[in-house]
């Protein structure tokens, strides 16, 4: 049998090589393609999911969030009232009053009584406090109350009986459903007399379900 020369011998299995290696290129190719297309997949449901929760979370968060504000009124009005609650309607009774809530140791009438509150309408979880000038004139400070709900249906009402700052007071707050129509009142306590004097920036305050809690609570 003649030799045949090395450099025309085929070169056994390079065809075969040459084409895993094709194969191998093509696979590798589609997986990485694949692969792409999942990461890119579950990229896009990761961001879908995160802005569905952020949405959801602010939702949540602006259907949550309690009804916030601050009212302003001035104490104008002067009444006398019984120790049992009810109005005291003798004319000497009600100058005294007004004399008393004007005098240079105990100044309610003419100032501006500044309430914020929270109300969550919801939950019904709610706060508020007041703040006023001392009504001692040679003490020019500002007092701020904190006061509790006092559960008088059809509207919001707020009060702190005999607060530290004012122990001979009740401080009174109350508005609307609608968190409008705001009224403050400072009812002054009297010891050893026969009627109270209430200040209030309602020219009506001793009528409705808040008459009725003063006669319980005086």
């Amino acid at each position: 049998m003649p030799v045949v020369p090395v450099w025309l011998r085929p070169r056994v299995g390079q065809g075969y090589l040459a084409e895993i290696k094709a194969n191998r290129c093509i696979n590798s190719s589609r997986g990485s393609a694949t692969m792409r297309i999942k990461i890119s997949r579950a990229g896009y449901l990761l961001a879908c999911g995160m802005a569905s929760l952020a949405a959801m979370s602010y939702a949540g968060a602006a259907v949550a969030a309690p009804v916030t504000g601050t009212a302003k009124v001035q104490l104008r009005y002067v009444s006398a009232t019984l120790q049992n609650g009810q109005q005291d309607q003798k004319p000497e009774d009600v100058a005294a009053c007004r004399k008393q809530v004007s005098s240079i140791d105990s100044r309610y009438l003419g100032v501006t009584v500044t309430t914020r509150y929270s109300v969550d309408v919801k939950t019904l979880i709610m706060s508020a406090s007041s703040s006023l000038p001392s009504p001692v004139a040679t003490k020019p400070l500002i007092l701020t109350i904190s006061l509790s709900p006092l559960g008088i249906a059809g509207q919001y009402a707020f009060g702190a009986f005999r607060p530290a700052a004012l122990p001979n007071t009740y401080v009174l707050y109350l508005m609307g459903l609608d968190f409008k129509a705001p009224r403050s009142s400072v009812l002054v306590l009297n010891q050893g007399k026969a009627f109270n004097c209430l200040v209030s920036s309602d020219p009506s305050p001793l009528t409705g379900a808040l008459a009725d809690k003063l006669k319980v609570d005086q």
